[in-house]
């Protein structure tokens, strides 16, 4: 075979070679998020896996990982636009859905059972989303502080340190026309009585509406749906040392 020939082949080989490569690369997925501080035995169940791994400093985590802390240990995670969230022992929590870009953002995720801090990004476009459920709320922010504490009975807490949430059924998604407060009125308008005497705080159903939990209040909401929103005590919250802890990390990303 003649040189020349023989040169030919070989180049179109290793054109052939690099595009090869280069589709690899890009419909490679991209990471979301990294651990950027396990502590203790903090395992990964990689998307589409079956085997639990354990988990490093830095372990890039892609759409569909799950999440899972042994007892005593704790992990923090850091997605890709800097928002951090942090799982306590016993918790299992996963990456649902995470689109992080410069001009949109949508994370979707799941706390199955367990407890979970999170320090939220403002985000900047009336369409972005960020969204945490748990066994019986979804949890809407846009630039947060709180946490979720989702029992083994299926009753989810939620309490806010910063800003505010919509809290509302688990299958809500954003744009449902539900309202706060109550159904929202038909028909023609009506006439409408003066004031009244307005009821103290009850137990009401979620299936009706949105709730916005601000600062220094929580929500619970039972497996039924019902839920109870009340203020709580942040000075007796903060000897926990779960809630120590996340103010302590909090205090670096600052």
């Amino acid at each position: 075979m003649n040189k020349k020939l023989i040169s030919l082949i070989s180049g179109t080989l290793l054109l052939t070679a690099m595009v090869v490569g280069a589709y690899s690369y890009w419909d490679a997925p991209k990471p979301v998020a990294k651990i950027s501080f396990p502590l203790g035995n903090v395992l990964v169940l990689p998307s589409g896996k079956t085997k639990l791994v354990k988990a490093g400093f830095n372990r890039p985590l892609y759409n569909g990982d799950k999440i899972k802390t042994q007892p005593s240990a704790r992990c923090e995670i850091k997605y890709n636009d800097g928002s951090i969230v942090r799982i306590d022992e016993r918790s299992i929590y996963t990456i649902e859905r995470a689109e992080i870009k410069k001009k949109e953002k949508k994370v979707e995720s799941f706390l199955s059972v367990g407890r979970i801090w999170a320090n939220i990004k403002k985000l900047a476009q009336n369409t972005d989303q960020w969204l945490l459920r748990g066994p019986s709320a979804v949890v809407a922010v846009r630039g947060t502080v709180y946490r979720m504490d989702a029992a083994e009975d299926k009753s989810s807490r939620i309490l806010v340190y910063e800003g505010s949430v919509n809290v509302a059924p688990p299958g809500w998604q954003p744009g449902q026309q539900q309202q706060q407060g109550g159904q929202k009125p038909s028909g023609p308008p009506q006439r409408v009585q003066g004031p009244t005497q307005v009821k103290g705080p009850s137990v009401v159903s979620l299936k009706e509406w949105i709730e916005i939990v601000k600062a220094q209040q929580q929500i619970v909401v039972k497996p039924d749906g019902s839920f109870q929103k009340s203020d709580f005590d942040a000075v007796a919250d903060a000897k926990s040392s779960w809630v120590q802890w996340n103010l302590e990390r909090d205090k670096l990303i600052k």
